[in-house]
């Protein structure tokens, strides 16, 4: 992915994951993980800010934090609907994250939170 690309895929994921653009929860209130992310040069998603107060704060995700799974799926196995997918959800439900930091993995589960604009 070239850097054109990249940087579009990084606008849309966070719309998508911040602000709640359309898609998810199944009938019921779509929520989400509250972080902007990126793509990481090593294969799984940066994150970029992680807002006061919401869910991915909550749950103790940090800026420059790499998920490499989602719910035990490598993201490097997954494309944009599906990461998209995986991460937002019914209000109140949770999602797994495998996180790499300071050259551990943690597990993180964060509870999705609705979106506000």
């Amino acid at each position: 992915m070239d850097g054109i690309s990249r940087a579009l895929a990084l606008l849309v994921l966070s719309c998508a994951l911040v602000w709640g653009c359309g898609g998810g929860g199944g009938g019921q209130p779509s929520g989400g993980i509250h972080a902007k992310l990126g793509y990481s040069e090593g294969g799984g998603l940066r994150v970029v800010q992680v807002p006061p107060g919401g869910a991915a704060d909550l749950a103790g995700l940090r800026v420059d934090d790499v998920i490499i799974a989602i719910n035990g799926a490598s993201v490097r196995e997954l494309d944009y609907p599906d990461i998209v997918e995986k991460l937002r959800g019914p209000v109140g439900s949770s999602v797994q994250l495998d996180v790499f930091r300071d050259g551990e993995v943690q597990n993180l589960v964060v509870a999705r939170q609705a979106y506000t604009r």
